[in-house]
């Protein structure tokens, strides 16, 4: 009888009390030993997770899949068990275990719609799945659990009842219990059986690496001198009775420096003599930050001078528009005089010239009686209109004659009071040019002063970030397609940094690797790798022109697989050394790095991890 067969309700019936025979009860006392120790002599085995057919909502017709039976690490018991304190004899401690050793990964292929979680031994549970199927496909990828929810309901379809969901993205791919019919089937969740689904929710945390890929993913030991260490732990020292350490409640006189640095006191009483490597490197930290403190510092004052500068040139700006604008009023007034003066002198010449023109013949009584067109009346009427008396207009004349004598004077006078005043309002709009550029310098070195304040503050920022995130584990993300590495740590990125690749264009693969635990002299850590090699013919599309022999000669060759191992990618990056440093002064057991050929996922946003698609 399987481990995990469906579970009979106890009955209410009151037990009949039987008085047994010597013999009787000699036999049932040793059929109860036997049964007591094959519980624990029988380990659980993987496969026996996907027997849970009655308690997921699959269709009755539906098959389940057949299971070899081999030996298997029993997977770990109920979440809600607990001990009961009393030492378990033989071989029934050996089937209530202890918890998983190490990080947990789990890789799901979808080729063989199978799921196994590994642990820093190998394998310890696994169990078939049902992924996305013709047109939900379930993206392959290097996900972690974001999320997690013993009932939760779909937003998507309908309300529908996903048990034990375990979140991988925010865009609805999924862990959680359903029907498994033995193909892919879902809307590109993962399914899995109901009694496995409790099981894998007890066994995961947030953050535990999922690895969904094509084929299986085997997490394999690794060691590499490429790969990150951890620094040893610091050397607690007694502070000399004349350096003052600093205090954790931020009282007066407590190190400003180690405040933003999060160390403690004992750590803050180190000297610089101290020789170990996290010491050493601590202490560069608390220099730079010393050193920080005084930019920023620094940076303040500046801004604050510069404040003053542009309040004085913005003062001399505003005082120096003023003549400018009298100079403006000045010129405009002189200008519109000299033009008055031409147009006078204009309409003095159009009526001397009228006034001097001969008199027109008086109009006959037959011209007048004669059929003209009306444009010669008009201008017959007009020209007798015009008829003045000769002693007026010859003293108009006379007076207008005059006035045009008058003018080259007047005009010359009106010509330099113009010029004067378009000189005042050249000069005035000089020294208002000046002064706005005096100003505008003034703003551009009041921007400069505050940008450099706006960078000390943000490092100084960053730093009390990676204090306060220090006992989290650090993700690393190496990109060949970006040449970039990146550093995430509680959900958040913590910085970047350009990285170099040998043989950038060549393909590395993609391999995930696991900080496992320390090593035994804690000055580095055990790591485990699983590695997904990346061949760029899977990726082009076949047409029906690629059918044809040319087509076939003329797409390109697959690529080799054979040097995209882990060691080889380790040995392709060069990271820079102080990066390293800062890296191993975080590291912990948890921590995980990537290396892909492909960049950051969009789906790597807040409250995740990197998250990598695979191609």
């Amino acid at each position: 009888m399987p481990l995990f067969a469906i579970r009979k309700p106890a009955t209410c019936s009151a037990p009949v009390a039987v008085k047994p025979s010597p013999a009787r009860a000699l036999s049932l006392i040793a059929l109860a030993a036997v049964l007591a120790a094959g519980a624990g002599l029988a380990p659980t085995r993987a496969e026996a997770q996907g027997l849970f057919g009655n308690w997921d909502d699959a269709p009755p017709k539906a098959k389940l899949q057949k299971v070899k039976r081999r030996a298997e690490p029993a997977v770990i018991e109920n979440e809600d068990a607990k001990p009961s304190g009393k030492k378990k004899k033989g071989s029934q401690a050996a089937v209530e275990r202890a918890a998983a050793k190490g990080p947990l990964v789990i890789n799901v292929s979808l080729s063989r719609q199978r799921l196994v979680v590994y642990d820093a031994n190998g394998p310890i549970a696994e169990s078939p799945v049902s992924s996305g199927r013709v047109g939900y496909s379930t993206p392959a990828g290097v996900y972690s659990i974001v999320q997690k929810k013993r009932q939760h309901y779909s937003n998507l379809y309908a309300g529908a009842s996903m048990p034990n969901m375990q979140r991988i993205t925010w865009s609805g791919v999924a862990l959680h219990a359903g029907a498994l019919p033995g193909y892919p089937a879902s809307h590109g969740c993962i399914r899995l059986p109901h009694g496995f689904s409790q099981k894998l929710f007890g066994m995961t945390s947030m953050g535990t690496r999922v690895i969904v890929s094509r084929e299986p993913v085997t997490p394999v030991p690794i060691v590499h001198d490429r790969l990150f260490a951890a620094f040893p732990p610091e050397a607690v020292a007694t502070a000399p009775a004349n350096v003052k350490v600093a205090d954790a409640s931020g009282a007066a006189g407590a190190s400003t420096v180690s405040q933003v640095l999060g160390v403690s006191t004992a750590v803050a009483s180190e000297t610089p003599d101290m020789t170990t490597p996290r010491s050493a490197y601590r202490e560069r930290r608390r220099a730079e930050m010393e050193a920080l403190t005084g930019e920023i510092r620094a940076a303040g004052y500046e801004r604050a001078e510069k404040a003053n500068l542009l309040e004085q040139a913005q003062k001399a700006s505003a005082a120096a528009r003023q003549p400018l604008i009298a100079a403006r009023a000045e010129a405009e007034k002189a200008r519109t005089e000299m033009k008055e003066l031409e147009q006078a002198k204009a309409r003095a010449d159009r009526e001397l010239a009228e006034l001097e023109k001969p008199e027109a013949p008086p109009v006959t009584r037959e011209e007048r009686k004669s059929k003209k067109s009306a444009s010669k009346k008009a201008a017959a009427r007009k020209v007798s209109a015009k008829k003045v008396d000769p002693a007026v207009r010859d003293a108009r004349i006379a007076e207008l004659k005059d006035e045009l004598l008058e003018y080259p004077a007047l005009a010359e006078a009106a010509r330099v009071a113009w010029a004067s005043a378009d000189a005042a309002l050249k000069a005035a709009e000089a020294a208002a040019t000046e002064a706005d550029a005096r100003r505008t310098a003034a703003m551009n070195e009041l921007a400069s002063a505050n940008a450099r304040l706006q960078r000390g503050l943000s490092k100084e920022l960053a730093a009390k970030r990676m204090e306060q995130k220090r006992n989290l584990p650090v993700s690393v993300l190496v990109s060949r397609a970006k040449k970039r590495l990146y550093v995430r740590q509680g959900y958040e990125d913590m910085f970047d940094v350009e990285v170099a690749f040998d043989k950038p264009d060549e393909p590395i693969g993609t391999h995930v690797f696991t900080a496992l635990d320390y090593t035994a002299d804690r000055t580095g850590m055990q790591w485990s790798v699983a590695s997904i090699p990346y061949n760029k013919a899977s990726d082009v599309k076949k047409s029906k022109k690629d059918k044809t022999a040319k087509a076939k000669e003329q797409q390109p060759a697959p690529v080799s697989t054979s040097p995209q191992t882990a060691a080889a990618a380790l040995d392709r990056i060069a990271i820079p050394e102080d990066v390293r440093e800062q890296i191993a002064d975080v590291m912990k057991p948890g921590s995980s790095m990537i290396i892909s050929d492909g960049g950051i996922g969009n789906e790597t946003g807040e409250y995740t991890d990197f998250i990598v698609p695979l191609h």
